[in-house]
């Protein structure tokens, strides 16, 4: 029956389930710590990256030549500039594919502002090798007749530099029809070649276009000392048939009184110190005060992409949640950097690293890799002479974040699923087995207070707590069958005991009022007397239970010999009658007990009275003293009916095990025993004896020894 106002909280079902929210934390710490170790691993190879770098550098070092052969300006020179190229260039007379940057740098050459003849030039350079793409405009197309042996009556390109040797070379590009055409070393005059072979190192190639010719050359720079005094030169021969020479248009500075100076921004000294490091997927580059590259790695370009191209694929999924996940476990807006924020961090840090200062960024490659950059400063003396670049992508980095992330949220999510079912599950099961206890224990007792069942079948055979529970209810249950017994028998015992002496009390005040003689009226009085002693001592019979507790508080403990109280105390039995109906058995020398030997005796005369009311006629109860070291043990046998399975029951207050119409006994005698026993420190007990022809109650009590006395 619930409580009118009575305070409800959350259900069971509720808190566990709030208890299952609880392990949240567990994807909430592999996050924090994902991102920690992100943060670690990036900050090593940062790490890293600068101590390679720094050991680049000291390469570099104190290399002043390295650095000085491109000064920003040369007496009488004007620079014509080879880029690099990053990217592979095919020699097929096509400018597609050449760098946007490469492409940027072209310049323009024609023979006193005229348009026929003229030539747009860009030149690049990759792998020591230089490149060159000429756009010239020329609106009659003259090839090379095979079977004249002059090579300068046809249009071609002519390449002059300073070799190896220190010797003025010449090189004629012909083309007898558009595609590859075929270079020669020339004479001075250019009419006929130093000999017939062809320079097999030196490629071009020609495509004709609407308005003139489209020429791709490469060239070692090997073949060079230096670029100055290079020349690069268009021969336009409009006439098929005289093939005479109409124009020459050659490279040339602005200023009449200048030369060109070719220059190679890439080293090739600075090319093979780096070559010969031989660092896999990693870009090293070298620059000059100017940011000008002086030397770079070649690493596979095309490993890279792909590389980068899978790893923005398997990337895709974890940053489309990352900003989320990042928020919601860390409170703090996640952003990545964009390329164009990324080419500013990095031009910063090669500033930074110029100006002396060695730094180390993550930023976004041009093809939206990311990359790890740490730049250091190269020195010669008090002087930053450039700074060197190592570059390396993180994409393993953050391919075992992905890996990590995914496992995470996977296990996480499965782990916390299970564990929310199985917590739910068991919940509703607990929170079933507990309502179906309530309903029996409430359904027990009804409204009146009057039991309706006298055990329990739910839970009752359950190991955990809530069958102790149950097992609990179901004793209570007995106990409360027991004393409903009791109390509805004891209206029924107190009116037979009381009406008993109340009807003598009576009939003596009757004859009271009759007796002639004062030897009558004695008796009538004696008979009264006798009458309100019997319900003095039903009373008083109803008082000891509660008064014992009270008495035994109050009394002074004092050693005696339990063996010579035994003895005497059985012989007291047995005096006056025919036959023993006692034997006792004790020990030959004192068993000392600390107490109240008139409390013993009080408890022997419970446990006898019990033993003579359920002894079998004809048979004799047998009392027991036993003393061992620490104890002593008093045993109390005979024969008659057996204990049931409750015996622990029997020493409980207002419990009898006699028949519903024995209307004499309140149940209290073996209640007293215990409180006695206990008070004393020991124990009682009841069994079945082995034969099963009886019953036998063993009481043990501490024994009292002088020395553990004098000790306290």
């Amino acid at each position: 029956m619930a409580l009118p106002g009575a305070t409800r909280g959350p259900r069971l079902v509720s808190k566990l389930f709030l208890i299952g929210l609880v392990l949240l934390a567990v994807p909430w710490l592999s996050y924090v710590q994902l991102v920690e170790m992100e943060r670690l691993l990036i900050q090593g190879q940062q790490n890293a990256q600068l101590l390679i770098a720094r050991g680049v550098a000291a390469l570099f070092n104190e290399r002043d030549d390295l650095f000085n052969e491109l000064p920003v300006r040369l007496e009488e020179y004007e620079s014509l500039y080879a880029v690099p190229l990053y990217e592979s260039i095919r020699i097929d007379g096509s400018v597609v594919d050449w760098d946007e940057a490469a492409l940027k740098g072209s310049r323009r050459f024609s023979q006193q502002g005229e348009t026929d003849a003229s030539f747009e030039l860009n030149l690049g350079e990759q792998v020591n090798e230089l490149y060159g793409y000429l756009d010239i405009k020329d609106d009659i197309a003259v090839y090379r007749n095979q079977s004249d042996l002059s090579l300068n009556t046809a249009d071609h390109v002519r390449i002059e530099f300073t070799d190896t040797t220190g010797q003025r070379a010449r090189i004629a590009l012909t083309f007898s029809t558009p595609g590859f055409g075929t270079g020669y070393l020339m004479t001075t005059d250019w009419r006929t070649p130093l000999d017939w072979t062809p320079i097999n190192d030196v490629i071009g190639s020609l495509e004709r276009s609407n308005d003139g010719y489209q020429v791709e050359f490469r060239m070692p720079i090997a073949k060079m000392a230096h670029g100055r005094d290079f020349h690069i030169s268009f021969v336009d021969v409009d006439d098929v048939d005289s093939r005479q020479q109409r124009a020459i248009v050659t490279t040339a500075a602005a200023s009449p009184d200048m030369k060109l100076n070719l220059v190679v921004l890439r080293s090739i000294e600075a090319m093979d110190l780096i070559a010969g490091l031989e660092y896999v997927d990693t870009k090293i580059v070298v620059y000059d005060q100017q940011q000008r590259v002086r030397g770079e790695s070649d690493p596979d370009t095309s490993t890279r992409n792909n590389e980068g191209t899978a790893a923005t694929g398997l990337m895709s999924g974890f940053e489309f949640i990352r900003p989320l996940v990042h928020l919601l476990t860390l409170g703090e807006t996640w952003t990545e950097f964009s390329v164009e924020d990324s080419r500013e961090r990095f031009s910063r840090a090669i500033e930074d690293a110029l100006a002396g200062n060695p730094t180390a960024i993550r930023h976004l490659s041009d093809a939206g890799i990311p990359t790890v950059m740490a730049a250091y400063p190269i020195r010669s003396q008090n002087e930053t002479l450039g700074a060197v670049t190592i570059e390396s992508d993180i994409n393993q980095i953050l391919s075992f974040q992905q890996s990590a992330l995914r496992h995470i949220v996977f296990v996480s999510g499965l782990t916390l699923l299970f564990i929310l079912v199985v917590t739910v599950g068991f919940s509703a099961r607990l929170a079933y087995r507990i309502r179906r206890l309530r309903r029996e224990a409430a359904g027990a007792i009804d409204e009146y207070g009057r039991l309706t069942r006298t055990s329990l079948e739910a839970e009752v055979h359950a190991g955990d707590e809530i069958g102790d529970l149950a097992r609990a209810i179901d004793s209570m249950l007995t106990r409360l069958k027991e004393h409903s017994a009791f109390v509805e028998r004891m209206p029924r015992t107190l009116r037979h005991e009381v009406n008993n002496p109340l009807n003598t009390l009576s009939t003596s005040l009757e004859n009271l009022g009759q007796a002639e003689t004062q030897a009558e009226r004695e008796e009538c009085i004696n008979s009264a007397q006798r009458g309100v002693q019997r319900i003095g001592a039903i009373v008083q019979n109803l008082a000891d239970a509660s008064n014992l507790e009270d008495a035994l508080r109050s009394e002074e403990r004092e050693p005696f010999d339990i063996q010579g109280l035994l003895k005497s105390y059985v012989e007291n039995l047995n005096r006056g009658r025919d036959t023993p109906l006692f034997v006792y058995s004790g020990v030959r020398e004192p068993a000392m007990v600390s107490g109240s030997d008139i409390h013993i005796e009080q408890m022997m005369d419970k446990i006898v009275d019990n033993a003579i009311d359920f002894h079998r006629p004809n048979s004799q109860i047998k009392i027991k003293l036993e003393a061992f070291e620490n104890l002593v043990r008093i045993t109390v046998g005979n024969r008659g009916p057996t204990l049931g399975e409750s015996t622990h029951l029997m020493f409980e207050r207002l419990v009898s095990r006699r028949s519903s119409k024995s209307t004499s006994h309140f149940g209290l005698g073996l209640y007293i025993v215990r409180v006695i026993a206990e008070y004393h420190g020991g124990t009682v007990r009841a069994f079945n004896l082995r034969d099963q022809s009886g019953v036998l109650i063993t009481v043990q009590l501490p024994r009292f020894r002088a020395s553990l006395a004098s000790a306290a």
